[in-house]
C-alpha cells in the first residue's frame, strides 16, 4: 500500500534505431506526376453539362412506396437523380394537365415564393 504513494521514476521506451522508407517523394521524380488524359477545357465542359447548380436543397416527406417508385425510375435511367426526375414530372404535369387559368395561378404562386426568398 505504501508503494502506491511513492512516485516511481518514469521509464522511457526504447524505440530502437530510426527507420527510413526505401523510396521518398520528390517533385523531380517523373513517376510521381499525374497523367492528364483529358485536357482541362474538356473537363470543365463535361462538368457544366452534367451538373446543374442548385440554389439550395431541402427535404420532402414521402411514403416509402413513393420513394421506392422514384428510385426505380432513376435506376431505369429516366433521370440522373430523384431531383431531376421530379423536375421532369412537374414540367410534364404543368404542360399537359393544368388549364390555362391554373398555369397562371401556378406562376403567381411561384413568384410569391421567389419574392419571399429575397
Amino acid at each position: 500500500m505504501s508503494d502506491l504513494l511513492k512516485k516511481k521514476p518514469s521509464k522511457l521506451l526504447n524505440r530502437g534505431k530510426q527507420i527510413t522508407p526505401n523510396t521518398t517523394f520528390s517533385l523531380d521524380n517523373e513517376n510521381s506526376k499525374p497523367v492528364n488524359t483529358v485536357p482541362e477545357p474538356e473537363k470543365k465542359e463535361m462538368a457544366a453539362k452534367t451538373k446543374k447548380v442548385q440554389p439550395g436543397t431541402t427535404t420532402v416527406r414521402v411514403s416509402t412506396t413513393t420513394k421506392e417508385r422514384l428510385n426505380g425510375l432513376v435506376t431505369l435511367g429516366i433521370a440522373e437523380s430523384v431531383d431531376s426526375l421530379l423536375e421532369i414530372l412537374v414540367e410534364e404535369y404543368q404542360t399537359n394537365y393544368l388549364t390555362k387559368e391554373q398555369r397562371k395561378q401556378y406562376s403567381l404562386i411561384l413568384d410569391i415564393y421567389a419574392s419571399r426568398k429575397k
